[in-house]
């Protein structure tokens, strides 16, 4: 895999776009994926931010398992990081996420140089920033969508009195590799021509099997039974009728179908990556 096929030039620049912002922000946001928080984390972001007051979203931490994204939290407090559990599914979330903001928005009214919080969200392709903007602003402000990059450009928006949010189009690590090019395929962040999605979808029916969490898929679809990864995956594609002409399955729909229920939440909730153990 050559690098352009991970990281195009528009992402090179946004980067150097990023470098410049970050100037004028009193609050870096950085959403990572809680099902996979390791593969979802930009590193090239670290030094960037060093300064800068950094708080981390384990995003979508509805369709992720409980006590992982408990571990996760665990795992960042340890490193020094800021971080909590979000989903815009949740009202228990919300109100923690908006209760932190007021609390810095706050901070920045009673300080030297009375203005505006102003915060920057950050993230890769499709974990979320856009939902969470509008969520905010109660109305759709910024395009949303499944297709990993749909936000494009710089946006501030106003999201609360008090507060304002730089937007910034999602960027991908330069070292994705085959083992964080699965569970990024997996979840919707990269765009499907770049990566093969049969793979990336057997991979997570072994996940699945891996953790005894079979019978999440199997509330899906029935018809499955214990067995080999590819056995499983040709059951999905006959009982939901991705078939060719000559009667054989269609392995290219029958890997979007299971991606695109994944990426759903139709799946029940299954954590792709676990903490690092110490040492």
């Amino acid at each position: 895999m050559s690098k352009g096929q991970w990281y195009p030039g528009n992402m090179s620049r946004a980067v150097s776009q990023l470098r410049e912002d970050l100037k004028g922000i009193d609050l870096v946001i950085e959403l990572l994926d809680a099902r996979i928080p390791i593969s979802s984390r930009n590193p090239t972001f670290s030094n960037l931010f060093e300064g800068k007051k950094h708080l981390v979203l384990l995003h979508k931490a509805d369709r992720a398992e409980k006590e992982h994204t408990e571990a996760w939290l665990g795992y960042f407090k340890d490193v020094g990081a800021e971080a909590m559990p979000f989903s815009v599914q949740g009202k228990q979330y919300q109100n923690r996420l908006f209760t932190y903001l007021k609390k810095e928005e706050g901070r920045m009214r009673s300080g030297r140089f009375k203005r505006p919080l102003r915060m920057l969200f950050v993230g890769i392709p499709n974990v979320g920033k856009s939902t969470l903007i509008n969520l905010f602003v109660r109305k759709a402000v910024t395009r949303t969508g499944n297709r990993p990059g749909i936000t494009r450009g710089k946006q501030w928006i106003r999201i609360m009195p008090g507060m304002e949010l730089l937007d910034t189009p999602g960027i991908l690590s330069p070292k994705i590799n085959e083992e964080t090019a699965r569970p990024l395929a997996v979840v919707g962040a990269i765009p499907a021509g770049q990566v093969d999605i049969q793979d990336a979808a057997l991979w997570l029916i072994s996940r699945y099997q891996e953790k005894g969490k079979l019978h999440l898929l199997q509330k899906k679809y029935p018809e499955l039974e214990p067995g080999p990864a590819e056995e499983l995956f040709e059951k999905v594609g006959l009982s939901q009728g991705c078939l060719q002409s000559e009667g054989r399955i269609d392995a290219e729909r029958t890997a979007a179908l299971l991606l695109r229920d994944f990426q759903g939440g139709f799946l029940g909730r299954l954590t792709l990556e676990q903490v690092p153990r110490p040492g």
